[in-house]
């Protein structure tokens, strides 16, 4: 793949004559945050904890959110830059194949978990044999390929449809649930649950607020365009659809889907499922085959990103095959603690480390951003999932932040 060829900026910095509209950011980024696993995941956390809980720790993970993805953003912008170019600057030339293999593997698995959930309700909603789960899965990632495929501007073609199409679907069938049951009752404030379900919440999106922002906000004409981009997404559109999806959880017992069934509305449950894991099915990837495609160049290689599509689309099938869904504390688990770290080492490395000054910078492998990122997750883990602490992600921010800046300057 030559560079002349590379139309989706894969390897090189997106130019100012190929950036999108406010709007048309704003639509990608909704597709992505209107996302199948908000009902599963609202189901479970509505009928785990109080209501006044969930909604407290969705809107505080999501105010945090939308600061990562303004942070990340920011410097997609300013830069024009992939998270995987973005990590060349960072963890070093030769090291940049870690994180952006990581990065790529996420994507994929957080696919997976969206594909298995719209397989595992469509065979149950319509009462299929257990084993056209499996026929499910590889039809609907197989279509899903096709606009990731084709590229950013079929994505976002996409979303122009789906995300109004969504909102109406998904606002439709929560008016007819609230009319049937009535609104849920708040509860009672438990600060003790409020930790771990916040970092639960946060864990749904922390490496889409890192590498996807980077990966999508790189098309912002503005730093500005990127910062309301991510604050729109975030604020407005996911905490919308994990508390609207948590409404029929609360009043009926079942996930949005599950009560669009109850209400005799089982097209409507099927389409809105299947739409919700189209628009963020490409996307995420899309967001695969940027970063993968850099850590084969750098092992030595370059390959045609639209071939990193199709790998990204077989593991795909693998990983849903195996329902990865039913580990989704695991999951969500392992997203705040390996994602977050490496995101702050990014961040400190531009705005203190660097001082915004990455055209300066040449590594081949930088051992601090390493030593930072293990020493980041560790203190997240223990914090946030141990002592439970409410203040366990902002302490884990700044220790890895710290330890960066600190070892970094060690080793000049």
């Amino acid at each position: 793949m030559s560079l002349e060829k590379d139309t989706e900026y894969t390897l090189r910095s997106v130019p100012l004559s190929a950036r999108l509209t406010l709007v048309s950011t704003v639509l990608l980024w909704s597709s992505l945050t209107l996302d199948p696993s908000a009902p599963y995941l609202a189901m479970w956390w509505a009928s785990a904890y109080p209501f006044a809980v969930l909604i407290t720790a969705t809107l505080t993970a999501n105010v945090i959110l939308s600061a990562f993805s303004s942070l990340s953003g920011y410097i997609a912008s300013k830069e024009g830059l992939t998270y995987a170019l973005a990590t060349e600057k960072v963890y070093g030339v030769r090291g940049s194949v870690i994180p952006a293999l990581w990065a790529g593997f996420v994507a994929v698995g957080w696919l997976a978990f969206s594909i298995g959930v719209v397989a595992d309700v469509i065979v149950g909603a319509t009462g299929l044999p257990g084993l056209l789960y499996y026929v499910v899965v590889v039809f609907s990632t197989l279509l899903f390929t096709v606009t990731a495929y084709l590229g950013v501007k079929h994505i976002v073609r996409l979303a122009m449809i789906g995300v109004p199409l969504l909102v109406i679907l998904i606002t439709a069938g929560v008016v007819l649930s609230v009319r049937a049951r009535g609104l849920p009752p708040l509860g009672e404030f438990d600060i003790s649950s409020y930790p771990v379900l916040a970092s639960l919440v946060l864990g749904t999106f922390v490496n889409g607020s890192i590498v996807l922002s980077f990966d999508y906000q790189r098309f912002c004409r503005r730093p500005v365009d990127a910062v309301l981009t991510a604050v729109i997404n975030f604020l407005v559109f996911w905490s919308f659809i994990i508390l609207v999806s948590a409404v029929p959880a609360a009043t009926l017992g079942k996930d949005l889907i599950a009560a669009y069934v109850a209400l005799g509305l089982t097209p409507l449950a099927i389409i809105t499922l299947f739409l919700l894991a189209w628009t963020s099915a490409d996307n995420q990837l899309y967001s695969t085959s940027l970063s993968w495609t850099l850590a084969v160049r750098t092992l030595g290689r370059v390959v045609d990103r639209r071939r990193v599509v199709l790998i990204g689309t077989i593991l795909t099938m693998l990983l849903a095959s195996i329902k990865l869904h039913v580990l989704a504390v695991q999951w969500l688990t392992l997203m705040t603690v390996v994602s977050l770290p490496a995101g702050i080492v990014l961040w400190t490395d531009y705005f203190v480390v660097c001082r915004r000054r990455w055209s300066e910078v040449k590594r081949v492998v930088n051992l601090p951003a390493f030593i930072s990122w293990l020493i980041g997750s560790i203190t997240i883990y223990y914090l946030n999932f141990v002592v439970q602490a409410w203040y366990g992600t902002l302490l884990g921010f700044l220790v890895t932040s710290v330890v960066y800046v600190i070892s970094s300057s060690l080793t000049r």
